[in-house]
This record gives structure tokens, sequence and C-alpha cells, in this order.
């Protein structure tokens, strides 16, 4: 059996992140090891549990996401970055891809399509 897609959920909203992680953890060979309510917290939190995926929102306390996607990003071996913000005007879209990001989307349709590239990283695992 291959091992789980381990995620890491990054929102200032401690509602949103349950919403999230509960979401998440009903796909198949997913699993959140880690939750994050800013950058900083989202940081930390890949160096200790080593996710290969990370949910982040850009408007957060303390660092917001963009600037935590530039320092994800800088370091050579990095998790997958899936953006999932209420910003999602072009502007935030094309700095956060230029910044590294693999995933861009809006909260207000998202979370299905966090889910399916959730669905298809298990998919290409197995």
């Amino acid at each position: 059996m291959p091992r789980p897609v381990r995620v890491l959920v990054a929102d200032d909203s401690a509602l949103l992140r349950r919403l999230l992680c509960d979401a998440i953890q009903e796909v198949e060979g997913v699993e959140v090891v880690a939750e994050a309510a800013d950058g900083v917290e989202a940081l930390d939190g890949v160096h200790v549990h080593e996710p290969g995926v990370v949910v982040l929102d850009l408007q957060m306390p303390v660092m917001g996401g963009l600037t935590a996607l530039h320092r994800l990003c800088a370091n050579g071996v990095r998790p997958h970055v899936i953006v999932l913000t209420n910003h999602a005007d072009a502007m935030y879209r094309t700095a956060c891809l230029e910044a590294g990001a693999d995933h861009f989307f809006d909260k207000s349709a998202g979370i299905d399509r966090v889910l399916d590239v959730l669905r298809q990283m298990t998919a290409a695992e197995a």
C-alpha cells in the first residue's frame, strides 16, 4: 500500500481550516498532518511534518501566504503548493504561480478542486 499523501492546511480561519481538514480526510490515501493559522506556523509545520502538499491561504496574520510561498519555494525540495484564497484576481494568480505555486483556486469554488488535485495525486501514487 502506498504511503498516504501528507497535507498541511494553512488558513487563519479556524472554521475554514476545520472544514478543509474534514473534507481532505475523506479523500482516500490522504491525511492531514498539520494545520497552521499563519505563514510562520506553516513554514514551521513544513519543517517538522514534511508534508507532500501545502494548502495555503494568502491573507493571514504574522506572515501572509505569498511571503510563505516565496520562502517555501526558495528551498530546493519543497511540497506541492495549492493556493486557496478569496483574492482570486489575475494579479494574485500571476504572483503566486510565478513564485512557484502549483495551483491557484478561489475559495468560492476551489475546495472541490483541491480535493480533485489530491485525488489525482493519490491515483498517480498507486
